[in-house]
């Protein structure tokens, strides 16, 4: 797969990945529909933002880096992008769970940083 083919199929897989979110934002009623509805919510935001995340840092790692070889930063682009996917729908499950609290969302961050630490130093 060339690095063109692979950033257009994480384009339209993002906006997808959006267009569902918002469906889901719209047509979908937590109340009546339970967890399926909640678990849809979290699925497609997630995608959304992993999407949206790792084009991003692609993007900034490639207009930094000028002329590198800038198929390397796929990897670590994607990583970044999970990490901080998981960082904001994680605050968000847990403050839907009413348990957010400052200083379990430094916890919680400090934690996903620890684990990105380790991926950067392997």
């Amino acid at each position: 797969m060339t690095l063109r083919s692979y950033l257009n199929s994480m384009s339209v897989a993002t906006a997808f990945a959006f267009v569902g979110w918002i469906f889901v934002l719209l047509y979908i009623d937590p109340g009546t529909s339970g967890y399926v509805g909640v678990i849809l919510f979290y699925v497609t935001l997630f995608l959304a933002l992993l999407g949206f995340f790792t084009l991003i840092n692609f993007s900034l790692k490639r207009w930094i880096a000028n002329n590198e070889v800038i198929f390397a930063y796929v990897s670590s682009s994607f990583r970044q992008g999970f990490w901080l996917a998981a960082i904001i729908v994680g605050l968000l499950v847990m403050q839907g769970a009413r348990i957010l609290n400052w200083w379990d969302a430094l916890l919680f961050i400090g934690a996903i940083s620890l684990m990105e630490l380790y991926f950067i130093s392997d």
